[in-house]
């Protein structure tokens, strides 16, 4: 608790020591104090850990152990997480840390239709997600071994074959044609869809998918991150 307030009266001496040098036209720019909120995984929140990085932003990365998680829940916003604590305040919901993250740092469309394109097809690739989670998380092995074998057939080739054509259309990207926050989704959650829809090879198949992935991997901003993150399956 002393350590908090220790922190807190630094930044209200920090801040009223800006506020003098603005009288002198000299402004500083102060960083807001960020917390993440993670299970140790990549799957749904990498995405904001490495918007982050790119942003230059530090951040305390918090990564929940299952056996924390119940502890921790009843404090998030709504019971689950990511969960993104700026000067003491948390937000919630994936897509819309990343969305906000996105524009925050100049990763979003040019106007308000390219950021329709990018939320539809950002809602299209959590699409696939949510349709392998059904498979991978039933609880009945021999229904679930029933619903990977149909689903593998009938319902993620046409949508992996889409979501290439998406790619593809976009110069490798997975909208409006350049790097944006959907394609720091897409490569956060690459692994954790590979291993949603059982084909770990699945870049083999739909190379375009690898590029989105080191497009954004390839970032010079986001290599000091990558080489301190612990290493995780998905």
């Amino acid at each position: 608790m002393s350590s908090i307030k220790s922190c807190n009266s630094q930044r209200a001496r920090f801040a009223l020591f800006a506020s003098f040098l603005e009288l002198f036209g000299i402004k500083l720019i102060i960083m807001p104090n960020v917390k993440f909120y993670y299970f140790p995984l990549k799957a749904l929140g990498e995405s904001v850990r490495l918007l982050l990085a790119y942003g230059g932003q530090d951040f305390e990365d918090n990564r929940i152990s299952e056996e924390d998680w119940p502890a921790f829940k009843p404090s998030t916003p709504f019971g689950q997480m990511p969960v993104l604590e700026i000067d003491g305040k948390a937000y919630a919901q994936s897509f819309a840390l990343s969305r906000y993250l996105g524009r925050k740092y100049g990763l979003s469309g040019a106007n308000a239709e390219e950021d329709l394109e990018i939320d539809q097809n950002v809602d299209f690739v959590n699409d696939v997600r949510a349709k392998a989670a059904t498979v991978e998380y039933e609880a009945d092995a021999e229904l679930k071994a029933k619903k990977h074998a149909e689903f593998s057939k009938d319902v993620y080739p046409a949508l992996l074959e889409k979501l290439d054509e998406i790619i593809k259309k976009n110069n490798g990207h997975i909208a409006v044609g350049k790097l944006t926050w959907a394609d720091f989704v897409f490569a956060g959650m690459f692994d954790y869809l590979k291993v949603m829809l059982q084909v770990p090879d699945l870049e083999k198949k739909y190379p375009s998918f690898q590029k989105v992935v080191d497009a954004v991997y390839s970032q010079p901003k986001l290599q000091t991150y990558i080489k301190k993150a612990p290493k995780t399956e998905f």
